[in-house]
């Protein structure tokens, strides 16, 4: 089998980021449209606004803590924001491929890393080659 190697680099996307802070503002407006008691739906509005930060973090752009990711000889290795070097990453079980959508579970020596990328993120082709890389990787 032929390795191929992948190089990303997704740019922001302004529209996906909109999108997850409208569902988080609809998560938050859910208790209060449903009558819970008041100390729950505040609770539950302050949890589901405070975890927009999270989302943000794992949407391509200056926010996110990947910037780039590589497949090389046989290796996957991510950029992360302030770093001069790539860092060695692998892949992790929670990372999902679907036609427009690639949620993306990284692996690092530190922790796990998160990433979300759609299809508008970067070019056709790259898009391609990274759902066929991890689709033989999982």
């Amino acid at each position: 089998m032929t390795s191929f190697p992948v190089e990303i680099a997704p740019r922001p996307e302004p529209r996906l980021a909109a999108a997850a802070l409208l569902l988080h503002l609809v998560a938050a407006a859910l208790p209060w449209a449903t009558r819970c008691m008041p100390w729950l739906a505040a609770c539950l509005s302050v949890l589901a606004l405070a975890s927009f930060a999270a989302t943000l973090a794992r949407l391509p752009g200056r926010r996110c803590r990947v910037q780039a990711l590589v497949f090389r000889h046989g290796a996957w290795q991510a950029r992360l924001a302030r770093d001069a070097c790539d860092r060695p990453v692998q892949v992790a079980r929670g990372t999902r491929v679907y036609a427009g959508l690639i949620a993306l579970d990284l692996a690092t020596h530190r922790g796990r890393l998160g990433w979300l990328l759609t299809r508008e993120t970067m070019d056709r082709n790259q898009f391609r080659r990274l759902k066929a890389r991890l689709r033989l990787s999982c």
